[in-house]
């Protein structure tokens, strides 16, 4: 299995915002809370933005900023938004194997199902579920 590290970022992006409260952040805000370059962080916005997530505004009072309420950002929205390939890694396979020239068939509707199981996790969760549970780390 091989973890998504966009799916990371973008969640750490959008509590940053709801947990900060501001309403427009730069890209290098953004990155210095990642501890990531700008350039980074711009092509993770780019695909929270195309999902509709996400938008930005020029100008001396621009930035990015969140599309809907944090209450309604599920994990499951950014997953799908920063989602590269399969979810398991699958290895270069063969062809003159009948194994792995046939692999992607043998397994592709249980890695299907196994990354839909998934869904309905992510979807109870949501960004300001997330910004209160660190609200609660942090009052410790």
């Amino acid at each position: 299995m091989q973890a998504n590290k966009n799916f990371s970022i973008a969640i750490q992006i959008c509590v940053f915002m709801d947990f900060k409260g501001q309403e427009r952040y730069s890209s290098k805000e953004l990155a210095d809370s990642v501890d990531t370059n700008p350039v980074v962080i711009r092509r993770q916005l780019a695909r929270l933005k195309a999902a509709d997530l996400m938008q930005s505004q020029n100008g001396p009072n621009g930035g990015y900023y969140l599309t809907r309420s944090t209450d309604k950002i599920t994990l499951w929205d950014l997953y799908a938004a920063t989602r590269e390939g399969d979810f398991f890694n699958r290895p270069k396979p063969n062809p003159d194997c009948v194994v792995g020239s046939n692999l992607k068939y043998l397994v592709e509707d249980t890695f299907y199902n196994a990354e839909m199981a998934m869904k309905p996790e992510l979807e109870a969760v949501t960004i300001r579920d997330l910004s209160q549970k660190l609200t609660k780390i942090l009052d410790c």
